[in-house]
């Protein structure tokens, strides 16, 4: 009962504002690049522990993002964490936006550039949804520049790993195309 008190009390008296930091901390070591918060941002811990921050940049603050988010949301379930696991049920991502380049040597320079280890395993990830996204690739090896836009799909992940699965609809140059793949584990 003590415990019930403390998490219908302690909310009020935390600083949710600290979680934009913090994510900004993890986020960036996860991905190996700077990732800032330039829009709001809050929590809340019942009913479960949920973020969500607006207006997401992944890149060097100085020069253009290699990826920007305008909506980011991630519900998680309380008791895994107390084993030191990460279980997602619930992740929404509204018009994430990506740049990958292809330098003229064919070398693939895109947004995750892990840096930190972690143990892929730690996360679960029941549902992604990815809303109005979209994925530039400009390739320098041929001059090229490709499109996919109007991405909206559903991922999930036993783990970081794998095996991930991945169905959705998007616009490449223009056509319109359904993608549904799946992986096995790393």
């Amino acid at each position: 009962m003590l415990l019930l008190t403390a998490a219908l009390v302690v909310p009020y008296f935390v600083d949710w504002a600290g979680y934009r930091s913090s994510f900004e901390r993890e986020a960036s070591a996860l991905l190996g690049r700077p990732v800032t918060v330039a829009g709001s941002a809050s929590a809340r811990l019942l009913p479960f522990p949920s973020v969500t921050f607006s207006d997401v940049r992944v890149g060097d603050p100085a020069a253009e993002p290699v990826m920007t988010i305008e909506n980011f949301s991630m519900d998680a379930e309380l008791a895994p964490f107390l084993r030191g696991e990460i279980l997602i049920f619930d992740m929404r991502l509204e018009k994430p936006a990506a740049t990958v380049r292809i330098d003229k040597d064919g070398v693939v320079d895109w947004a995750i550039r892990p840096r930190t280890p972690f143990r892929r395993a730690q996360v679960k990830l029941e549902n992604l949804q990815i809303n109005n996204g979209s994925l530039v690739v400009r390739d320098a090896s041929t001059g090229t520049t490709r499109s996919i836009s109007g991405l909206n799909a559903t991922m999930s992940a036993e783990d970081l790993s794998g095996p991930w699965k991945f169905d959705g609809s998007l616009l490449f140059n223009g056509r319109k195309l359904s993608v549904s793949s799946s992986t096995g584990a790393l």
